[in-house]
């Protein structure tokens, strides 16, 4: 705190000796070094030099040849006389013995550090919103809230405003999106503000409050505002995807998480056209007619879940949609939809057979493989590849495609697309070149199953002579 404000250290220097001194008689001179300001010197530093034509004796206290450091004049002189606070003095003294006549001295000089500082104490506003949650309320009656924003900061808060945005279920008559200016907060001040709510949907239902000030100050906070009511909700659990011709369970709840019983409940599911109806629990029924499957419930307590069941299969391919709703007496209503996507599956098989068998030696026979998809979808990317073993030799190939020879191998082109219940025919024709037991490998594969499907023949070649 000291280094506050102005500061003015001032140091004088006087340098004191004979007017008249003798060849061959030492002479003394004196140097006092003065703080006559009002702040501390620091780092005070003097120096002189030994007069020309004299030759130094002593000095006091000791001195530091300045040459030793800076490389200046050999008869240069240093004193660090350290710190001089207000008032302060130093003193030094340097003997010489004069060698010459004539005018003989030297100048000394002094240096020093001053030092100043300021403090500035920063301060940080803060916004906290306080309200506790108002009691349980019935639905249609109003609910009164006190919001109170404080500010529990160091600094002053400017520019402050509280907002508040309401559930769907609350409302103000204001609407939904509330505003208010408060304007300047004090450190520790508050203010207070008191709604009254209006409630039209039963449940929990949680209100948004933010406030905010200058400077990027903004703070948020929840606040629940339960209605009590019977309510009605409901939740589905059915696969998300399954394919064709699969049956499919639905399971629908229908949770009362409300305080009052819910009475005389309809369900109904609305079936799409893609999903046909396999049966329902609990006394379910299906409306030929609208496609709905039906169900009545005379009451939910609070607190309750009913849960049904109806089994569907799929019929048809793509995204399927089963809308379900329910309603109650007591005015009480809810929808819920899940899509499932019904998805084909190619199922590729083929056979291999031999048209001749067996055959002599050079004989030649035909390998007829027919290839299948016994699916509920196209198979794409189809491709087979044969594969002569032992001394078999191709002859020549057919297929749905091009094909091609690589050695022993007959690669043919894959087919774009195979649909459900069509067969595709492909025929290796080879001649046996040697006596023995010849056999062709064929491999299957498709874009749907990568890891190849692998069948083999053997065709028996003799030799009678």
């Amino acid at each position: 705190m000291q280094l506050e404000g102005i500061q003015t250290p001032q140091v004088s220097v006087e340098k004191r000796g004979p007017r008249e001194i003798s060849v061959g008689k030492p002479v003394r001179y004196e140097i006092i070094v003065r703080n006559i300001g009002s702040a501390t010197a620091h780092d005070v530093v003097l120096r002189d030099a030994v007069p020309q034509g004299t030759a130094l004796v002593t000095t006091t206290p000791p001195a530091s040849p300045l040459s030793q450091a800076s490389g200046d004049d050999e008869a240069a002189l240093v004193w660090s006389l350290g710190t001089l606070p207000p008032g302060g003095q130093s003193t030094v003294t340097m003997e010489v013995m004069p060698q010459v006549e004539g005018e003989i001295g030297s100048v000394a000089s002094v240096s020093f550090r001053a030092d100043a500082s300021v403090r500035s104490r920063a301060t940080k506003p803060d916004l906290r919103i306080e309200c506790t949650p108002p009691a349980p309320v019935l639905i249609g009656r109003d609910v009164q809230v006190t919001l109170t924003i404080t500010n529990p900061g160091t600094g002053v808060a400017t520019g402050v405003v509280l907002e508040g945005f309401l559930p769907e279920n609350v409302s103000h008559r204001s609407g939904r999106e509330l505003e208010f200016d408060v304007g300047q907060l004090r450190p520790g001040e508050s203010r207070t503000i008191d709604l009254v709510l209006g409630t039209r949907g039963p449940g929990v239902h949680a209100a948004r409050l933010a406030a905010r000030a200058d400077g990027g100050v903004e703070v948020t906070q929840q606040l629940p505002i339960e209605v009590t009511a019977p309510t009605l909700e409901l939740a589905v659990d059915m696969p998300l995807r399954r394919f064709l011709q699969r049956p499919a369970t639905c399971t629908i709840s229908m949770v009362n998480a409300g305080t009052a019983p819910a009475r005389s409940v309809e369900l109904a599911a609305q079936l799409p056209p893609g999903m046909k109806f396999v049966k329902a629990n609990n006394a379910g029924w299906h409306d030929d007619r609208t496609h709905r499957v039906l169900w009545n419930l005379e009451e939910l307590p609070p607190g309750e879940t009913g849960a049904v069941e109806v089994v569907v299969m799929p019929v048809e391919l793509g995204p399927q949609k089963i809308v379900l709703a329910a309603r109650s007496a007591d005015g009480l209503a809810d929808q819920v939809s899940h899509t499932c996507d019904v998805e084909g599956l190619a199922a590729l098989s083929f056979e291999v057979v031999d048209t001749e068998d067996p055959i002599e030696v050079n004989g030649i026979t035909e390998y007829v493989v027919r290839v299948g998809n016994q699916g509920t979808k196209p198979a794409t990317g189809v491709r087979l590849v044969a594969t002569l073993l032992g001394d078999l030799e191709p002859v020549e190939a057919q297929g749905p495609g091009g094909h091609r020879f690589e050695n022993l191998t007959v690669a043919f082109e894959p087919l774009a697309k195979l649909a459900p219940a069509e067969e595709a025919v492909f025929r290796v024709q080879a001649r046996g070149r040697r006596a023995g037991d010849q056999r062709i490998q064929v491999q299957l594969t498709s874009a749907d199953n990568a890891a190849p499907i692998t069948k083999e023949e053997v065709t028996r070649v003799y030799d009678d002579r």
